[in-house]
């Protein structure tokens, strides 16, 4: 079973690569023996970088075709290149319950769909994927000679910074890609003093589907801290996301339980939590104490943390003052 698999997977690939090779048009980036990318007779400069999982990539100086596999790609490209650069994005770039830029996004025309031969007719010459992509699409797209450069890293605030720096490496944006950093590092400091001048910190614990609870090393660990709170499961020693009993939950006594809910479902998310009897009992059925945030605030990887951050402030402490929101193209030209 295990060679058919194999077998099926190279015909994959081979057949892919013929069908790129007889459409017109369809032909993916490809360096040239001198390092070269050739370009209607004419040589531009390449360079090497290499990318998340180690794997070296000739790039051109500044890429002109990029493609964006995942959401938190197209938050950071939108803010570092002008949307002429990008050809695609990934198909939740408009949907804002998980994009924080959906306005932005219908600047870019083209959207990654699921498969590797769309990607590669729109002749990218950069596609950035993450490590949960799809490892066959990332296979049959790197089979296709395209450069796919892949992120790796996505447990806080200090990988988000390390991304935004390598993807503004890869399309040649660096400047803009440390402008972008140093935002969303004032707007943290801004929130770090504005709770050094709050009382008590309150202990917050993150619920979700399964009773999964996150703790060290997470996004949502960066968004507690940032506004001057203490992560219960962190403190309890949890690394990354695990699944926690009710009786874990009643014991260690959260000040607030922290779930999310799609834009306009918030009341009926709330209900439904609190017909959980662990949650109920945990927060003595006081409502302010079950913190309904938006679905995108958990899962964001990019620069808009500090958007995340802020909505939860904004939650925790109704009357803070607080900025405006960044622009999703704050550094951009």
């Amino acid at each position: 079973m295990a060679a058919r698999h194999c077998i099926i997977r190279i015909i994959g690939c081979a057949g892919l690569v013929l069908v790129l090779t007889v459409l017109p048009g369809c032909l993916p980036f490809a360096p040239s023996a001198s390092g070269e990318r050739a370009s209607e007779g004419k040589a531009s400069p390449t360079r090497t970088v290499t990318d998340s999982s180690g794997r070296q990539l000739v790039l051109p100086s500044k890429p002109q075709r990029i493609v964006s596999q995942t959401v938190a790609t197209d938050e950071i490209l939108l803010a570092l290149v002008a949307p002429e650069r990008l050809v695609a994005l990934s198909h939740l770039a408009d949907d804002a319950r998980y994009s924080y830029c959906a306005d932005r996004a219908q600047t870019v025309a083209g959207r990654c769909g699921g498969s590797a031969e769309a990607i590669l007719q729109l002749r990218p010459d950069l596609i950035f994927v993450a490590s949960y992509s799809r490892a066959e699409l990332v296979e049959l797209l790197s089979a296709g000679g395209a450069p796919v450069y892949r992120l790796t890293k996505f447990g806080g605030l200090a990988d988000i910074r390390a991304n935004i720096r390598a993807i503004g490496e890869a399309v040649g944006e660096t400047a803009a890609a440390e402008a972008l950093v140093a935002g969303m590092d004032r707007r943290f400091a801004a929130l770090g003093e504005r709770a050094r001048q709050r009382g008590r910190p309150l202990r917050m614990l993150s619920f979700g589907g399964s009773h999964f609870t996150a703790g060290a090393e997470t996004t949502f660990d960066d968004l507690v801290r940032a506004v001057g709170g203490i992560n219960v499961a962190a403190e309890q020693g949890i690394v990354g996301f695990r699944q926690i009993s009710s009786e874990q939950l009643l014991a260690w006594r959260p000040d607030v339980i922290v779930v999310s809910a799609e834009s306009g479902k918030e009341d009926a998310v709330r209900r439904q939590w609190l017909e959980d009897p662990a949650v109920a009992a945990a927060i003595g059925r006081d409502l302010n104490r079950l913190m309904v945030v938006e679905s995108r605030a958990l899962t964001t990887v990019s620069q808009h943390l500090a958007d995340a951050a802020e909505h939860l402030e904004a939650r925790l402490f109704p009357s803070a003052e607080r900025p405006r929101q960044l622009s999703c193209n704050l550094a951009a030209p």
